[in-house]
């Protein structure tokens, strides 16, 4: 009889526990619902729409957290820069630089972390499945919290300080969201399969761009993507042609650099994943996608982005060798003899991107940043001249100098965070090379962890690569956000390996 009012004891006071959570719950809600109705009146009717759309998104999101990651997810893979975002009005000092501002996929990403802390709140949700990558991560967000203090020391401004963080901490968080969400084989393939779909329509895209040409696409640009999604005028680039350079597509990404970037990112799924996908229909259309892909790439003129998929061939044709998957080492040695062949007789696209007047000036720039970095790194190398300090004017030596993000993610970090900073970052990336390559070669009877962990890898080198030519981890909301949910995806993808592995 003790133990059957023992339980229902702690029967009711769990109740108790879960009503007290759902009236502070409802409580907040009803809070926000009141204030939103007070100032609804004053509120432009665009606002309000956005305000009800939004709330009700929250509901679904929060009804269905694979929902709202799917949808964060396919944002950020098609329309990542699209309004109407929400702007803060505040300023970065960098020249042409956009204001301060969060766009659709990282509201929805913001909407995705909530609602998890909330169920984590009322323990409906999980919160402490762990990663190799766990201690890496706190320790870069550990730094960058010391990199807002040694800014602010060099004076930057705060509020730049402060956005420049929470950003940094909501792209951290959704590595913990997406581990502790995605947790099942059928909930990982539905975002790999949304990873192709949208690569290959924004691929479609590009090409479309490219057949149109630049006064279409500026046409569309402005129509399309500035007064119906609302995209910024300094958002939406297209490297038209001019007497020193030719017409470069960008599809739906703010540069065509930033969409070589993305491509890259996309190309390993559609190689590596013709080995898990056997049916014949779906490899046709791996190969479409991957043709699209290639294609899209070279015409987006990124020579970061091209240098990339060169890297990512060449490991492909090692590893076709020793998995003796020569299908892969064959199309790796046919490719470098037609790389050979287009070095003596290149195309007119070619010459243009790589020996013209701009193509020149950019190579003169960028050795002009590094010279520059390198002798503000000299001068503070541990921990760098702080967080927030694009396009701040520092006295050295006194002589007054403008600091700008350069043009190498690596270099910027020794710069804003010293060498802690690049520390942290590399050691991110090293857990999530080493943790995929143990799942990789430790489950060569399972398909979908040995290929999926295949093409994870090599998109983060289609990633760290161009880096070497570009801040986009810094400064590109859409290689940002793609960065941190390929590091969880990564962690869940290694997590599924262990705990089947666990299991057998």
């Amino acid at each position: 009889m003790d133990e059957v009012r023992i339980r229902k004891i702690r029967s009711s006071l769990l109740e108790a526990s879960t009503a007290t959570r759902l009236t502070i719950l409802l409580g907040v809600v009803a809070s926000l619902g009141a204030v939103a109705g007070l100032f609804s009146s004053y509120l432009p009717l665009k606002i309000g729409i956005g305000v009800i759309v939004g709330i009700a998104l929250f509901i679904l999101i929060y009804r269905n957290l694979q929902f709202g990651i799917i949808l964060f997810f396919i944002l950020n893979l098609t329309i990542p820069q699209a309004g109407p975002g929400l702007d803060l009005g505040i300023k970065a000092p960098v020249v042409g630089e956009r204001g301060i501002h969060f766009n659709l996929h990282e509201i929805a990403m913001a909407m995705v972390l909530v609602a998890w802390l909330i169920q984590v709140f009322l323990k409906k949700a999980s919160w402490r499945e762990k990663s190799p990558m766990t201690i890496s991560i706190i320790f870069y967000v550990l730094v960058s919290i010391l990199s807002c203090f040694v800014g602010l020391l060099h004076g930057a401004i705060i509020w730049l300080v402060l956005f420049r963080f929470f950003r940094t901490a909501l792209f951290a968080y959704m590595f913990f969201v997406v581990l502790n969400n995605v947790r099942t084989r059928r909930h990982f393939q539905q975002l790999v399969i949304a990873l192709l779909i949208c690569a290959s329509l924004v691929a479609a895209f590009g090409l479309v761009q490219k057949v149109l040409g630049q006064k279409w696409s500026e046409k569309v640009a402005k129509e399309v993507f500035g007064d119906l999604l609302g995209y910024s005028e300094d958002v939406n680039i297209v490297a038209g042609a001019g007497p020193t350079q030719v017409y470069r597509i960008n599809s739906t990404f703010l540069h065509p650099n930033t969409l070589g970037g993305y491509l890259v990112f996309a190309l390993p799924f559609f190689i590596s994943l013709l080995w898990h996908y056997r049916r014949w229909w779906m490899r046709l259309l791996l190969l479409m996608g991957l043709g699209m892909n290639l294609a899209c790439l070279f015409y987006t003129g990124s020579r970061a982005a091209w240098i990339a998929a060169g890297c990512i061939i060449l490991i492909y044709g090692a590893l076709g060798i020793f998995d003796r998957r020569m299908v892969l080492a064959v199309a790796t040695a046919l490719m470098i003899l037609v790389l050979i062949v287009v070095i003596f007789k290149p195309p007119e696209f070619l010459k243009q991107r790589f020996v013209s007047q701009s193509a020149k000036e950019a190579t003169t720039g960028r050795l002009t940043q590094y010279r520059l970095a390198l002798d503000f790194f000299m001068e503070h190398p541990i921990f760098g001249l702080g967080m927030g300090m694009e396009g701040q004017r520092i006295v050295e030596n006194n002589i007054r100098k403008t600091w700008a993000a350069v043009e190498n993610v690596y270099l910027t970090y020794l710069v804003s965070e010293g060498l802690l900073g690049l520390a942290s970052f590399l050691l991110i990336l090293i857990f999530y090379w080493a943790m995929l390559l143990w799942a990789r070669n430790n489950s060569r009877d399972d398909d979908f962890i040995c290929f999926n962990a295949e093409a994870f890898m090599l998109g983060m080198i289609g990633f760290a690569i161009p880096n070497l030519f570009g801040a986009w981890l810094l400064f590109a909301a859409p290689m940002i956000s793609l960065f941190w949910f390929f590091l969880g995806m990564g962690g869940s993808l290694y997590n599924l390996f262990r705990e089947e592995k666990e299991g057998w």
